[in-house]
């Protein structure tokens, strides 16, 4: 499998983020009839791809965060010359198959994004042993 990177600060920022939108999750979950619904965080925060990842990319671009199915993720869109590709940084997953409550994002967090990157890392990476492992990893730098 293969995997983008943010670099540390961003990883850093999406942490934030992430503490923000999970502490208002969990206030609607408790506001729910049954309060039985738990929300977890996911770490890490890497875009995950099957597929290989070129290292020529134009553009890099993290998105505002949104909600699908059981996940909250932040939408990561990568362009290429002639094709884009578009990958999920999963920060969020609810504890049973119900949706994802809606994620009522505070101005804060809609000014923050959308989010350039300019550097971050591809690498191959593995499950094991109950941590990620990274391998062949590769700086990338998108030239202004």
């Amino acid at each position: 499998m293969k995997a983008l990177i943010p670099h540390k600060d961003t990883l850093y920022f999406l942490v934030e983020i992430q503490k923000k939108i999970l502490s208002q999750l969990d206030k609607k979950a408790e506001e729910k009839k049954d309060g039985k619904i738990f929300i977890y965080p996911q770490l890490p925060l890497y875009a995950f791809s099957e597929n290989e990842i070129s290292q020529k990319i134009n553009s890099c671009t993290i998105e505002l965060p949104v909600n699908k199915n059981e996940f909250a993720f932040f939408p990561v869109r990568i362009e290429y010359e002639n094709s884009s590709v578009n990958l999920k940084i999963v920060f969020a997953k609810i504890s049973d198959k119900s949706s994802m409550p809606d994620l009522d994002l505070t101005s804060e967090i809609k000014n923050a994004f959308p989010k350039k990157e300019r550097i971050f890392r591809i690498a191959d990476v593995s499950y094991e042993n109950n941590t990620w492992k990274i391998f062949n990893d590769k700086w990338q730098k998108i030239k202004s």
